[in-house]
């Protein structure tokens, strides 16, 4: 039993984690500018693509898995910026629901290019041996790709609250989002801490599209899946709270795990679940109450 128990954590810990990537920059994203990005799941879909690109779908050395990664963070970064300005940054004084309807037309825009482009065949590609094997842990096998998702997230993760709580540019951020017109008078370049926002939540969805696509069928319904699990992740861990969105991927990974391990008839409603109990109990998400003064 305990085996079991130390696998499915593990286990959802690993599944967890890249959600968290992927959510963090969608939280980013509304921290900043309000803006709720349906498109953001085909920023992550592009950043799969373009990894299995790179690496061709066999298999490769570290240095080029770290290539790739690169590749599809910094591709995805600038498709992000350019979505910025030329789609969103039109849209800020207007209504969520205008918003919204722009983000989806950019998803089917995108989506449309990915299949000019890459077709509509899924691909696979093949996990790098260093990264292929498992080894034990408490007397448990524990595959070794599970560790690295769980090491990259956990580094990420500091990475970014250090970001936003220790730089200059994380306090130029939190300024802006706070009151953007006080910002414009302190002398602050709004316009500027947007756009660099807006990449960089693109690029963490293409980063995190590469680092789950040796794990997952590559092809374009990744763009709608992943954008259910993130907007659910936002929802469960509270608009705009980083910190929300790392509990609330975690749980629903570990939600997920648990219920393929013990309870194999409720694998794949575990995201369902945690939304419908949260909206009942605590419709503002976890950490959201914090936020919802600050809006006020």
């Amino acid at each position: 039993m305990f085996g079991q128990i130390f696998a499915a954590l593990v286990s959802g810990i690993a599944t967890g984690m890249p959600l968290f990537i992927v959510a963090s920059g969608l939280t980013l994203i509304y921290g900043v500018m309000r803006v709720l990005n349906f498109a953001h799941g085909a920023f992550f879909m592009i950043g799969a693509f373009l990894f299995y690109n790179v690496l061709g779908g066999v298999t490769g050395s570290i240095s080029l898995l770290i290539v790739g990664l690169l590749i599809a963070a910094l591709s995805v970064g600038a498709i992000g910026a350019v979505s910025e300005v030329a789609v969103f940054r039109r849209l800020y004084a207007r209504d969520h629901t205008t918003t919204l309807l722009a983000s989806y037309a950019l998803l089917l825009t995108l989506d449309g290019l990915v299949q000019q482009i890459w077709g509509v065949s899924p691909r696979s590609q093949t996990q790098l041996p260093a990264f292929a094997g498992s080894f034990q842990i408490l007397g448990v096998r524990v595959a070794t790709y599970d560790v690295v998702l769980i090491g990259v997230g956990a580094v990420l993760a500091i990475g970014l609250t250090l970001l936003l709580q220790r730089t200059s540019f994380g306090q130029t951020t939190r300024a802006v989002a706070h009151d953007q017109t006080m910002a414009r008078a302190l002398g602050l370049h709004a316009r500027g801490v947007q756009l660099a926002v807006f990449a960089l939540g693109a690029a963490l969805a293409g980063l995190a599209g590469g680092l789950i696509s040796p794990l997952l069928s590559i092809d374009p319904s990744l763009a709608p899946t992943f954008v259910v699990q993130s907007f659910a992740i936002v929802i469960v861990g509270g608009l705009g709270s980083m910190g929300g969105a790392l509990i609330a991927a975690l749980l629903i990974g570990l939600l997920d795990s648990f219920a393929v391990t013990f309870f194999p008839g409720f694998a794949g409603f575990s995201l369902y679940i945690a939304v419908t109990l949260v909206l009942l109990l605590r419709p503002q998400g976890i950490f959201g109450a914090a936020f919802a003064s600050r809006e006020a």
